[in-house]
Formats: C-alpha cells, sequence, structure tokens
C-alpha cells in the first residue's frame, strides 16, 4: 500500500469514482507555499466519514441522556456517547470562560461541532489505510473560512456600527482620522486569522502522519507504537487550539460589538 493508497482505493469501483469527481477538486496552478497537491477524493470520503461517526455517536449520547440516568450520570465506559460528553463538556467549559455563559450555549452547537469534527478527522492519521482530511490545506482552509464568517458575521449582527467601526481606528473630534492606518492593519489581522488557522493544523497533522508512516514502513512492529501514542495527543491538541482560538476569536467579535 502507498503512501497515499487507503483501504478506499482497494474497491473495484474506486479508480473510476476517483477520476470523475477529482479533477473538479484538483488545482493545476501553483504560486509560493501552494505547490502540487496531494489532495484526493479520500480526504473527501475521510470527511464523510467522520460526519457519519459524530452521528452516530450523537445518537447514542441522545439516547444516554433520554436513559434512567436523564444524562446526569456520566457514562461508566469509554464510548462514542462518552467522547461526545467529554468534547463537548470541554468546549462549553472554555467558552463560558472566553464568552460568559449566555453566548457559550448559543455558540455550543457550532463549537462543539467544530471540535468533534477535526478531532474524528485528525485521528484518522493513527488508523491504518486511512488518511487524516485535516492533512489537506483544502479541508482546513473550508473550515477556517467558516469560522471567519461566522465570528465577522455574529460582531456585525450583534452591532454592525461598533463592529465595523472597530476597522476605523479610534475618534478624534467625533471623525475616525486614523483610519487610513488602522482599516488596512485591521484587515491584515482580520485576513491573517483564517490562513493561520488552517497552515497551523495542516503542518501538525500532516508532520505526525509522515513520522508515523516512516516508523511503520521501517519497523512495523512495537516501534510505531510511541509515535502512535504521540500522534493520538497531537490529534487531541491540536483539536484544542482549533477550538479555542475559534473560541477567542467569537469573543473578540462579540465583545467588540458589544463595546467593551
Amino acid at each position: 500500500m502507498g503512501e497515499h493508497d487507503t483501504w478506499f482505493t482497494l474497491l473495484p469501483f474506486w479508480p473510476e469514482f476517483e477520476a470523475t469527481f477529482e479533477q473538479g477538486l484538483r488545482r493545476d496552478w501553483e504560486a509560493l507555499m501552494f505547490q502540487d497537491t496531494h489532495f484526493t477524493m479520500a480526504h473527501v470520503v475521510g470527511a464523510l466519514l467522520a460526519i457519519v461517526v459524530i452521528l452516530i455517536a450523537t445518537f447514542q449520547y441522545r439516547a444516554s441522556a433520554t436513559d434512567e440516568t436523564r444524562g446526569i450520570v456520566p457514562p461508566r465506559q469509554l464510548n462514542l456517547a462518552a467522547m461526545i460528553d467529554g468534547i463537548v463538556g470541554a468546549v462549553y467549559k472554555l467558552s463560558c470562560d472566553v464568552m460568559g455563559e449566555d453566548d457559550a450555549k448559543r455558540y455550543l452547537p457550532f463549537t462543539g461541532t467544530l471540535a468533534l469534527f477535526i478531532f474524528c478527522c485528525n485521528i484518522q492519521g493513527l488508523v491504518p489505510g486511512l488518511l487524516p482530511p485535516t492533512d489537506s490545506l483544502k479541508t482546513n482552509i473550508a473550515l477556517a473560512i467558516i469560522v471567519f464568517i461566522v465570528y465577522v458575521g455574529s460582531g456585525v449582527l450583534r452591532n454592525p456600527s461598533h463592529f465595523l467601526g472597530e476597522f476605523l481606528g479610534p475618534s478624534i473630534g467625533g471623525f475616525p482620522w486614523l483610519f487610513p492606518l488602522f482599516l488596512p492593519l485591521e484587515l491584515v489581522t482580520h485576513i491573517a486569522r483564517p490562513l493561520s488557522l488552517s497552515l497551523r493544523l495542516l503542518g501538525n497533522i500532516f508532520a505526525d502522519h509522515k513520522v508515523v508512516l516512516a516508523i511503520a514502513s521501517l519497523v512495523a512492529v512495537l516501534a510505531p507504537v510511541p509515535f502512535l501514542m504521540l500522534g493520538a495527543m497531537v490529534a487531541i491538541v491540536q483539536t484544542l487550539i482549533f477550538t479555542l482560538l475559534t473560541i477567542v476569536y467569537l469573543g473578540l467579535a462579540l465583545a467588540h460589538a458589544d463595546g467593551h
């Protein structure tokens, strides 16, 4: 099995399926850091697989929350329901510390789902025969753009005049005299946020996946175990970083919109 081969490539219909859909998803241009992409349909199917796992886990958690314990007692076993409870609970606590309890509850469906999706994508890099969808810049940029739209849209909807006024700088005598300086700086700052989110996640997951593959190709027994454990830690930490920064950006946008 090659570096970019997966269990999907063993399916008899996979070559035709990949040739049909991948042509519209790949790019031919190259510039600066955007060199030849290794993006394949395996990344797309991996993302769909993550969605299916999250849906199954959600239904299991919903069932556990409607049993005799009513969700008050955490699951005793480490199953999908416990994973949902642990990850979403941690995201909610982080959100409360950053943006307050009310906004934490309001945005928990977004931040919790984002954390679950990124974790399920990251962890696929530790499963032999699977590719982590987050080791492709396309996946990460898509997630970062969604984050960008949500936090900018939230700031504009909460208080458009104050939020957009932050781009113009402080007012002196009722007029933002420093807007020629503040406007480009604020635009660069906000544009850099989704770019930094996507590149940080790409670099760590791509490097970790490469290391595990290299060690497994040299010594397939026992030697990869420490690197798999390290990879699990990387998957958790990168999920935490991406989600925490998303919460921080949301908190800043809402605080600016409220005039704090």
